[in-house]
């Protein structure tokens, strides 16, 4: 399963590995909200992808990642 998320100004998040996916093309999410599950045992591991892309292209998703005061922590 892959997410495609678009945050404006021709940014998107890509997620994959999702186990599954509790949102559908158009919805809107918001910061927090759940939008699927991951899943993993004791053999293999939970593992998300994630990728931030700008105009297309993958770009260093670290500093939308750094700690900031008003991001919500899940």
């Amino acid at each position: 399963l892959l997410l495609i998320v678009e945050h404006g100004h021709e940014y998107h998040s890509l997620l994959a590995g999702m186990a599954r996916l509790d949102v559908h093309v158009g919805d809107v999410v918001v910061a927090g909200q759940t939008i699927g599950s991951i899943a993993g045992s004791e053999t293999m591991p939970a593992r998300l992808y994630l990728e931030l892309r700008h105009n297309g292209r993958p770009v260093n998703p670290l500093p939308w990642l750094a700690a900031r005061e008003d991001k919500v922590r899940g």
